[in-house]
């Protein structure tokens, strides 16, 4: 039972830091600065779309699989693999990866050292990723034994700091619909992607410490709760630290700056010090457990075919490479495939939680057309002036405009798949 226990701290811990990206870190403070005395409104809703969502995806996760295709299999093997290659793509070496560099050379080397030098710390960095991804037993204990607890003592020094040293008094600043605004905050980040990764490399870990049935179903559960919690805690420090700004900075500062000021003015150029340790160890440790777990997909892909090391090596260069485009370009870039490929995965982890009670496979394969085609126009209504009627659908300020037709659809199919007696393809083994 104890190495059971010690194992969810050091899963959990590791779950923590994967999620715990630079994204994560400038999104709370900006939104407590936005809100004000009513911050607290603002972070409970942004930890429930962010953390809330994804722990949804990994206790969808762990029901099924432990895959990606446990999930997404009940809408047919193309789409399933095209799913997933472009959920790893997008969290691999198109975006969140290289982000993860760009993140840490804007965020902490560059205000510190006052440089440009962005292609040789991109080299030094990926070389350290690699190091640390290479050998895949190894990358859960590097993460959550070494890597958090750094990171976590930093992150808590950061907010203490900042709540004992406040940089003004939280104020008023009368916005309005706080709650939304939480919410679409914490559903931006889309985290759940970060959650189907990272589930996929804990339950291959898992299985390399020889869990099986209801103990890999505890450990990860738990796991992912010790990293809810922790994420929670952070969270409402940021988001404190930004309050205690609302009568100091102007709304329209950037979400950096932001932080940046922050921390100057509460530590000097001690904080700026600190705020590069945190950037740093944040982004390694995402970086360290997207690569891993992108690796280990396209080498399953290959059917081994392709080694786990030669796609870490892979991804590191390419990688390496993106990242000198800088944080604004490579999220223009990327961003719109998330946008697109984000509802259609989000309606798929929902229905899984009812597989068993859902015998027609069409209930999934329209309800996930559905947000996937409404997610597509919102993207190209930016466009294309004509497409933004779907920017008035219901929920569509939040992000949630596919929400009613996803489920629209999922009831065409149900009702259609009926009169055509269509029923459920069973997965292999089943």
């Amino acid at each position: 039972m104890k190495k059971q226990q010690k194992d969810i701290l050091v899963i959990g811990f590791a779950l923590f830091a994967m999620f715990f990206g630079a994204g994560n870190m400038i999104f709370p403070p900006k939104l407590g600065l936005q809100t004000g005395s009513q911050w607290a409104v603002g972070f409970l809703s942004f930890t429930f779309a962010d953390a809330g969502l994804a722990l949804l995806t990994i206790l969808a996760m762990i029901r099924g699989t432990g895959s990606l295709e446990g999930i997404t299999r009940r809408v047919g093997s193309w789409a399933s693999t095209l799913l997933g290659v472009s959920v790893f793509l997008c969290l691999g070496p198109l975006m969140a990866i290289p982000r993860t560099a760009a993140s840490t050379f804007e965020l902490g080397v560059a205000p510190l050292l006052n440089t440009e030098a962005r292609v040789p710390f991109a080299l030094v960095f990926f070389a350290l990723v690699f190091l640390l991804t290479v050998r895949p037993s190894k990358v859960i204990d590097i993460i959550g034994k070494f890597l958090t607890p750094a990171l976590y003592i930093a992150l808590l020094v950061m907010i203490i700091r900042g709540i004992t040293n406040p940089v003004g008094s939280v104020v008023d600043t009368g916005a309005s619909a706080v709650f939304a605004e939480g919410l679409k905050a914490g559903y931006q980040t889309m985290d759940m992607f970060g959650a189907i990764i990272f589930t996929v490399l804990i339950t291959a870990t898992l299985k390399e410490r020889h869990y099986e049935g209801k103990n890999a179903l505890r450990v990860t559960m738990f796991s992912g709760i010790v990293a809810a919690v922790g994420l929670t805690i952070v969270y409402g420090g940021l988001a404190y630290l930004g309050a205690t700004g609302s009568g100091v900075y102007e709304q329209s500062i950037g979400q950096t700056a932001l932080l940046i000021r922050i921390m100057e003015t509460t530590m000097g150029h001690g904080g700026l010090i600190l705020l590069a340790i945190v950037v740093a160890l944040a982004c390694l440790t995402t970086a360290i457990g997207l690569t891993s777990a992108a690796a280990s997909y396209f080498s399953g892909l290959t059917r081994g075919k392709v080694s786990y090391s030669a796609f870490v090596t892979i991804i590191c260069v390419f990688s390496a490479a993106v990242s000198n485009f800088g944080i604004d370009t490579i999220v223009s870039f990327s961003s719109p495939i998330l946008t697109v490929v984000y509802p259609a995965v989000l309606t798929l982890v929902v229905l899984s939680f009812f597989d068993k009670k859902i015998h027609n496979d069409w209930v999934f394969q329209f309800a996930t057309a559905g947000a996937f085609v409404i997610s597509l126009l919102e993207v190209l209504s930016g466009y294309i002036p004509s497409l933004d009627f779907v920017m008035k659908l219901p929920l569509s300020s939040l992000g949630f405009g596919w929400v009613l037709p996803a489920a629209i659809c999922g009831l065409l199919g149900a009702l259609l798949g009926k009169n055509r007696g269509v029923k459920r393809q069973e997965a292999a083994g089943e």
